[in-house]
């Protein structure tokens, strides 16, 4: 009888406390889902906005006292503004098709009404996803607001590049200006259409009478575009991993360029620097496993040490400046001033002039030319002059 009491008991404490701590678990995985809506409907919509190219509602998602979130409206707008323009123009190829997204929650933190949030994003590697979804770690801060969760801080690789800031508000394009900024892009008003950095006697075949002797190396855009395709997502690992400053885009063009010359991607060719200019960080082009020269891996440097005039004496590559994405061959390299400050952020690589579809490192993704909002400048790579 003792025993049965001290069952009873038992219980009488265990069972209330059992209630309480199953309310409390119910209670976190209704918030957990909330929370999880929020995100996923915060994307959903700036996909369907995306696509039907007209910007919609995403503020009840957002803290809209944050300037990062007042950015994420505003660049949506540009966005959607952009696309309907070039599509209503007829101006280039635009995606129509939703591609699938996998989202996986490495961790959900809650603490009264803040959470926070770690998600992993998995993408169809071989698509070019919208600017506002990045393939890989995205990390959210939540509040909880008259009885809803709202997004108040978002990290995410193409932050810097899409949003632009968290602190200071980027500029709402209008139609009229917006339409004359995207006219210019396609069909620039330009006396000067080329601009090449050698002379054509470089090209003839006794310009080694006059000069040292040299081998002119031509570029293979379809080895270029090889590269490109076989790397954007999985760094070449014979090579370093840019991770200052602007981050991997314009180490990973260089490399591009370098096999496109006709590098073999190999270590020997690597550490031997073929198809590549030794000399001090500040005037060669090279790179290798511990690192590259400021040519090779700067988005400013490496256009002005590509475009700049080199004397017939003078190795390495040879590229033709051109006005417009019209001109742009595949193989070619754009570039972006996203802030429109005339310094130039990011460097791309065309793969797929058809639809205009770019190959890009930080974030390791494919592109179209529609995404990319700010002032751009292009180059076609010619060859390679090897001094002998």
């Amino acid at each position: 009888m003792k025993k049965i009491m001290l069952v009873i008991l038992c219980l009488i404490l265990v069972i209330p406390n059992y209630v309480v701590f199953a309310k409390s678990l119910s209670s976190q995985i209704i918030e957990e889902e909330n929370i999880k809506n929020t995100i996923e409907s915060f994307y959903n919509v700036q996909y369907d906005a995306y696509l039907q190219m007209q910007y919609k509602d995403i503020t009840p998602y957002l803290d809209m006292t944050k300037i990062q979130n007042q950015n994420k409206v505003i660049a949506l707008k540009n966005l959607t503004a952009r696309r309907n323009y070039i599509y209503q123009k007829g101006y280039c190829y635009i995606e129509k098709t939703r591609f699938p997204l996998e989202f996986n929650y490495k961790g959900i933190d809650i603490k009264d009404n803040q959470a926070s949030v770690i998600l992993e994003i998995k993408l169809d590697a071989q698509n070019a996803y919208p600017p506002f979804i990045c393939d890989g770690e995205n990390v959210f801060k939540l509040t909880k607001m008259e009885g809803d969760w709202k997004i108040t801080e978002h990290d995410y690789n193409e932050l810097n590049f899409y949003e632009i800031s968290k602190e200071k508000l980027i500029k709402e394009f209008q139609p009229k200006e917006l339409a004359k900024m995207i006219d210019r892009e396609f069909f620039p008003d330009l006396k000067e259409k080329e601009y090449k950095n050698f002379s054509d006697v470089e090209l003839k075949n006794n310009a080694g009478i006059l000069s040292l002797p040299a081998v002119n190396h031509y570029y293979n855009k379809s080895r270029g575009v090889e590269y490109a395709n076989k790397y954007v997502f999985n760094s070449n690992t014979k090579f370093y991993v840019a991770t200052a400053g602007g981050g991997d885009c314009t180490n990973f063009a260089s490399q591009v360029l370098w096999y496109g010359f006709g590098a073999n991607d190999t270590m020997d060719d690597i550490l031997n620097r073929v198809m590549m200019v030794p000399g001090s960080y500040e005037e060669g082009w090279y790179a290798g496993p511990g690192g590259g020269s400021k040519n090779w891996e700067n988005v400013e440097a490496f256009w002005t040490y590509m475009t700049s005039f080199k004397s017939i004496d003078t190795p390495g590559p040879r590229v033709i400046v051109v006005d417009s994405i019209n001109s742009l061959d595949n193989g070619g390299i754009m570039q972006i001033d996203f802030y429109n400050d005339g310094k130039f952020d990011h460097t791309v690589i065309l793969v797929d002039k058809a639809t205009l579809k770019f190959a890009q490192h930080t974030s390791n993704t494919y592109r179209y030319y529609q995404d990319y909002i700010g002032a751009k400048r292009y180059f076609n790579p010619y060859y390679f002059r090897e001094i002998e």
